[in-house]
């Protein structure tokens, strides 16, 4: 490519729409902490939080980019819920003592085990057959927290952000904006079908939260950073804990 080629390619890529510029960035960055390998990891039930968390996030990342990209962004308000939730969650771990971490994530499945022999309760008060093996659940081992607050935390994601040092409001009102978007709520139906000025239904769609990805970009940076600060704290090599960090700072 000539050099004139070269500035007209540059120049038009710098014209681009910020928020395809950072939609293309949030992909690349996504792929390369996805592509770690972080088979060396020793396994405790903090690192696979940690760690699934993470990848969950990251994934979450490009089904972001790929609707922002296609100009769908308004769509994926459940996407992005979840963003911000993982995001959360590995904030609220961090900021509580090592030592206490095991008992949080074993909390956290307590509650999960809870839900789910609720649902087949639920399901046979239905007459539909569940296929939840109840048995196994509850013979599942888990050394969870007695602590009244801890388990609060554990279910309720708005007491976590409140219990956590570090002020997480900014990430938080994000997810609460998308929650709206995220269920089958009268808002919801109200951007959809908005009322014309001649009272018949009209078109439209919901907002868009962070519509240019700007503070996407930022919490997953800091979500590498906090996984990175757990894994270390976990025992893991320094070099292996940071991994995704590197990806991520050295994504193209």
């Amino acid at each position: 490519m000539s050099g004139r080629r070269s500035k007209k390619a540059r120049r038009q890529y710098r014209q681009r729409p910020r928020h395809l510029v950072n939609a293309a960035y949030v992909m690349r960055s996504a792929e390369a902490v996805l592509n770690v390998d972080l088979g060396e990891v020793h396994l405790t039930r903090t690192n696979q939080f940690v760690v699934g968390w993470m990848r969950a996030a990251f994934e979450q990342s490009i089904v972001i980019s790929k609707l922002t990209t296609a100009g769908l962004a308004h769509t994926a308000a459940p996407n992005r819920r979840a963003f911000w939730e993982l995001a959360l969650r590995l904030l609220w771990l961090a900021d509580m003592p090592q030592a206490a971490r095991e008992q949080a994530v074993d909390t956290m499945l307590a509650h999960g085990v809870a839900t789910e022999v609720t649902t087949d309760k639920h399901m046979q008060d239905m007459g539909v057959k569940s296929s939840i093996d109840v048995g196994a659940l509850r013979d599942f081992a888990l050394d969870a927290s007695t602590d009244r607050e801890v388990k609060e935390q554990a279910k309720n994601l708005t007491e976590a952000v409140r219990a956590t040092e570090l002020n997480a409001g900014v990430i938080y009102r994000m997810w609460r904006s998308d929650s709206t978007w995220a269920h089958a709520t009268g808002f919801l139906a109200g951007q959809y079908a908005p009322a014309s000025e001649d009272d018949t239904i009209s078109t439209g769609t919901p907002p868009v939260v962070d519509e240019n990805l700007d503070l996407h970009r930022l919490v997953a940076m800091l979500v590498v950073f906090t996984v990175g600060f757990l894994l270390r704290d976990e025992g893991v090599p320094s070099d292996l804990a940071t991994a995704p960090a590197t990806a991520f700072a050295a994504a193209p």
